[in-house]
């Protein structure tokens, strides 16, 4: 019941968290390999959580209580650490020297990860309330994409931090009940943006130009999945649904609940 928060899988083991923000780096074996937490005593007892990327043998983290910081993979070792102006509440995705995230005042924010020095931002209107679900970023052709909690998706350039297009996907009535909104992450192919709601918005957009290409009625916060020409998703009722990529045509459903008492 927390906002997607997932454990970062490496090749011979995994990293995850406690909740007072202890670190842990196990093996395939379950055994702990190094235990840290950079966090004071106050700071504790809010109960940190944590998101994860790795560049190299660099551990980038940013948590809920506006801190981010680096820590080495092999040692567990802190590098560098910073506090954000908000709180942030997105995935972390990185290109080249760079890292990309997204706080709780919908601004998104690129900083360097040598050093956590912010290369510069991009605000977003804000909504009166704080989203219960995590944004999403991806990065296609040249550019970040991310969605916010009032359910605008903005494509930004990714050298120079200015915007390219944004797409409002609701009315003015949701920015003061952006709460409810739940959107899926976002994926895309090579020329469309592909993204749901739990308010019975299926969406496919053009990845250069922001247009909306077509909506189809699919009430789905689970991440789509796409296989050549076609799309995979769950509906929130527990029906799998596959659509075509090109028209958005449902072309089958699975009640996959149906064996179920």
């Amino acid at each position: 019941k927390q906002i997607n928060l997932q454990p970062l899988f490496l090749n011979d083991g995994l990293i995850f968290f406690d909740k007072t923000g202890s670190i842990f780096r196990y093996d395939i074996n379950e055994k702990i390999i190094w235990k840290k937490n950079y966090y004071t005593k106050s700071e504790k007892k809010i109960g940190p959580k944590l998101n994860f990327a790795v560049s190299g043998n660099s551990l980038i983290i940013t948590d809920n209580i506006a801190k981010i910081y680096l820590i080495e993979i092999t040692s567990g070792d802190l590098v560098w650490s910073k506090f954000n102006d908000y709180p942030l509440n997105s995935e972390i995705k990185i290109d080249k020297d760079n890292f990309f995230v997204v706080d709780y005042k919908n601004t998104l924010r690129c900083f360097k990860i040598n050093d956590g020095s912010e290369c510069w931002n991009v605000p977003t209107e804000n909504s009166l309330t704080i989203s219960g679900s995590k944004y999403s970023i991806i990065i296609s052709n040249d550019l970040v994409i991310f969605n916010n909690s009032i359910g605008d998706i903005t494509a930004v350039n990714i050298s120079t931090g200015l915007i390219n297009w944004q797409l409002p996907t609701q009315n003015s009535n949701i920015i003061n009940e952006s709460y409810s909104l739940i959107n899926s992450q976002l994926v895309a192919d090579e020329t469309s943006l592909y993204f749901s709601n739990n308010k019975n918005e299926f969406y496919s957009v053009d990845l250069t130009k922001g247009v909306i290409k077509w909506i189809n009625k699919i009430n789905s916060t689970m991440t789509p999945i796409l296989v050549d020409d076609l799309i995979f998703t769950i509906s929130e009722d527990g029906h799998l649904i596959t659509l075509h990529k090109k028209q958005g045509n449902i072309l089958r459903i699975t009640d996959i609940y149906k064996d179920y008492k």
